[in-house]
């Protein structure tokens, strides 16, 4: 049994994306996309970062 951890959200524009667990506490970011796929192998730091960003713009207050 394993206890790694994935999450997969496909977009509204049809790409789906993929985050695991990798390495020693880094993780796994993996793009599928029609025509493709990207991958980026983060470190713990780095996926840290991102995390960060996506907060960010997430908590921003939207103003119409």
């Amino acid at each position: 049994m394993s206890n790694e951890i994935e999450v997969s959200v496909k977009t509204e524009s049809g790409v789906r994306v993929s985050i695991n667990e990798w390495d020693d506490g880094g993780a796994w970011l993996h793009l599928i996309m029609r025509n493709g796929s990207a991958y980026a192998a983060l470190t713990k730091d780095e996926a840290q970062q991102l995390l960060a960003g996506l907060q960010a713009i997430l908590a921003k207050e939207v103003t119409a």
